[in-house]
């Protein structure tokens, strides 16, 4: 089930992953996915991911972005062409970097809680989001780790 989502849901900050492209413009993706028309990037949810959809100027085909909550962004290559009647050979690039992403950024919340908050490739971008949000001054601390599932997790 493909859900279109607003704009603000997005929220990647700095943990979100290139995909792939797809040899249809935004007008067409947004028909075959049942969206309404609109001006500027779809963001929706497919299979449990959020995913943003750009349309690249002068190209003529759309670029997908996969949400850094997304552990493992290859798994949504299969929905995503499923939803678009599309073949994934037909995809004009699929990035390289479609496995499990081992690093977890939590949130530590004052009664104890642990929050999963976003996966990264690198330890040193994880760490950098972490000391990020620890400057806004909020109670909360956060911690970085292998992810579980991940290759070392």
């Amino acid at each position: 089930m493909t859900l279109a989502l607003a704009d603000h849901d997005w929220c990647a900050n700095g943990a979100e992953a290139p995909l792939c492209l797809l040899p249809l413009g935004l007008a067409e993706v947004r028909a075959r996915l049942g969206l309404p028309p609109a001006c500027g990037p779809a963001v929706l949810q497919l299979a449990g991911a959020v995913l943003r959809l750009q349309e690249q100027a002068g190209a003529g085909l759309v670029q997908v972005w996969v949400r850094g909550d997304e552990q493992t962004p290859g798994r949504c290559l299969a929905p995503l062409c499923q939803a678009l009647g599309l073949q994934q050979a037909q995809l004009p690039w699929v990035s390289d970097e479609t496995g499990p992403r081992p690093w977890l950024l939590s949130r530590l919340d004052d009664n104890g809680n642990r929050v999963p908050m976003w996966y990264f490739r690198a330890r040193v971008q994880a760490e950098a989001v972490a000391r990020d949000y620890a400057a806004r001054g909020h109670r909360q601390t956060y911690e970085v780790e292998h992810a579980p599932g991940g290759p070392d997790g």
